[in-house]
């Protein structure tokens, strides 16, 4: 079997300034330079942290530096993966009521309602990985999987989100979310914004846990379900509304 690994990227948010300059009598100016502190840091470290949950299938070690978030199938050394016609759900859904009618993905077929393996352990405590807003205001933030150009018939990957801001204030409404890949979609696309309809930005200190479904139909063996999953924060031109129309 090959791979199935997932890797994780993160956005970066670049800000600026700009001064009026006046009509001052000079032909030229230099000022001694300034500091500019840019440190990298572990996805657990960053302004909006990525975080392993407690899976053997889910590390904080990958990358090339060994510091980055990565989601690999393959955990060991000879050639396991998936199962053909199966289904592994990483992370709990527990404490997400009325799983069918959550916002995101409401019609996706089948339902991740009716595929979930595990709908008692609170996704709040068991987690395939969670983002952390680690900065000090909020922060629109959106996280996606990208699946292969060959995406399989039959085939669905599903991630399942909660956000309970620190101060107990996220309403169920607005805390669940649901994203599905398939084969006529390729992408799954959870987006906490104030911007989009049942959502709202993530507040500086919170937290938003992540559970992966994946729903193996009709493949041979070695197909490759391997994609990215992409984290983008702040104000970002390649946001997708999930409630948009195609």
């Amino acid at each position: 079997m090959e791979r199935r690994k997932f890797v994780i990227g993160a956005g970066a948010l670049a800000t600026g300034s700009a001064a009026a300059v006046g009509s001052g009598a000079f032909t030229a100016a230099e000022l001694d330079a300034r500091d500019a502190d840019i440190g990298v840091v572990d996805d657990t470290d960053g302004l909006i942290g990525l975080e392993a949950g407690n899976s053997e299938l889910v590390s904080d070690t990958g990358g090339s530096g060994e510091n980055q978030l990565e989601i690999d199938f393959n955990p060991g050394a000879d050639g396991t993966g998936v199962n053909p016609n199966s289904t592994y759900q990483v992370g709990g859904l527990g404490g997400i009521d009325n799983l069918n009618e959550v916002p995101g993905a409401p019609g996706a077929v089948p339902s991740v309602e009716s595929k979930a393996i595990d709908m008692s352990t609170p996704i709040t405590d068991t987690f395939a990985f969670q983002l952390l807003n680690q900065s000090g205001s909020p922060h629109n933030i959106e996280v996606s999987y990208e699946g292969p150009d060959d995406f399989p018939e039959e085939t669905f990957v599903y991630m399942v989100s909660k956000y309970d801001d620190a101060d107990g204030g996220s309403s169920e409404e607005t805390s669940a979310l649901v994203a599905q890949a398939s084969p006529d979609s390729r992408r799954a696309s959870i987006l906490y914004s104030d911007d989009a309809d049942w959502s709202e930005a993530v507040g500086s200190g919170d937290t938003v846990q992540v559970t992966i479904l994946v729903v193996v139909n009709g493949v041979a063996t070695g197909t490759d379900l391997g994609g990215d999953i992409v984290v983008r924060a702040g104000s970002h031109d390649e946001f997708i509304d999930p409630d948009a129309p195609e």
